[in-house]
């Protein structure tokens, strides 16, 4: 049967938690429609056992890869290699999707053009598994709409959004192995995005709260080098495109590079306050104005670039 949606998982040590990713999936009523690509990073633990196991009973919905760790990025470029799927999108192995809304979600995709699609999710306490926040947009619903006419409402978070599969594949993307990844998952397309939809309701369930997070402090801390490699590809990516962009898709990029230059500022500030930290801070100012002047431009102008 034709896949309407591909989804890639990436999963490392999480077999306490896959089975609710992988059952969310499985016991929809679109299964048939839907391919689970899971690439296992180096696992050290049961999680391939369990993605196998899965595999197994559902062969039609999950495909288990296995690799060694080569990062984040390195699964979801696994993903898009093997998706054969209409649409493509992201869910991490610690997250999942809302089975009752997915049935409908996928059935609007088999008749949706759109390059882009935009989506409802929810943030879930770790603790308490209770929904704490419901991300919504100011879209019109289920029609097919111009991109740049909608553009300051469209949403750059990777857990609201859906692409065409053959954006990825046919332009060659591929994603850094590193943490935040998500950022360019969600920025390198918009370059060949005319037209998106809203499904206007939640798909994506986003776990949050968790100690090791990658939006902690100290995990973005520790974890500095691989935002600012993501920061340095994407202006590039912006300086590279610009000449091919719509005004409409410039601001919308622009927008969100300042915002990731606002907060790789944001963990500089963190650190403590020494004479080398702040040599740090200033470099990093420096930086961002010869990578994008237009990006230096736009970040300048924050609240925090002010306070300094």
């Amino acid at each position: 049967m034709e896949k309407i949606l591909s989804v890639s998982v990436a999963c490392y040590n999480l077999g306490d938690m896959i089975l609710k990713n992988l059952k969310s999936f499985c016991e929809s009523d679109v299964a048939d429609l839907v391919e689970v690509i899971v690439t296992d990073d180096g696992s050290k633990d049961n999680t391939p056992d369990i993605v196998e196991e899965y595999a197994k009973q559902y062969p039609n919905t999950i495909k288990l890869i296995r690799k060694e760790n080569g990062g984040p990025g390195s699964t979801v470029n696994s993903g898009i290699k093997n998706a054969t799927g209409k649409y493509f999108r992201m869910v991490d192995g610690d997250d999942w999707v809302n089975t009752q809304n997915l049935n409908e979600f996928v059935k609007f995709l088999q008749t949706c053009d759109s390059d882009m699609v935009v989506a409802d999710y929810e943030l879930v306490d770790q603790k308490s598994q209770e929904v704490v926040e419901k991300k919504t947009f100011n879209l019109p619903p289920k029609e097919q709409l111009n991109f740049d006419s909608v553009f300051k409402d469209v949403p750059n978070e990777m857990h609201a959004i859906t692409f065409k599969t053959e954006i990825f594949q046919n332009n060659n993307i591929t994603l850094d192995n590193g943490f935040y990844t998500d950022v360019e998952y969600a920025l390198f397309p918009i370059k060949y995005v005319k037209t998106v939809s809203y499904f206007n309701k939640t798909i994506y369930e986003y776990l949050v709260g968790q100690a090791g997070q990658s939006v902690n402090v100290n995990s973005m801390i520790r974890n500095l080098p691989q935002h600012d490699i993501v920061l340095k590809r994407m202006t590039k990516f912006y300086e590279d495109s610009k000449e091919e962009l719509t005004q409409e898709q410039k601001k919308f990029l622009l927008n969100r590079l300042s915002g990731l230059a606002n907060t790789q500022l944001w963990v500089l500030l963190n650190l403590e306050i020494s004479k080398e930290n702040k040599r740090k801070v200033k470099e990093f100012f420096k930086s961002v104005k010869s990578l994008s002047p237009d990006v230096y431009n736009v970040f300048k102008k924050s609240k925090r670039c002010r306070a300094l």
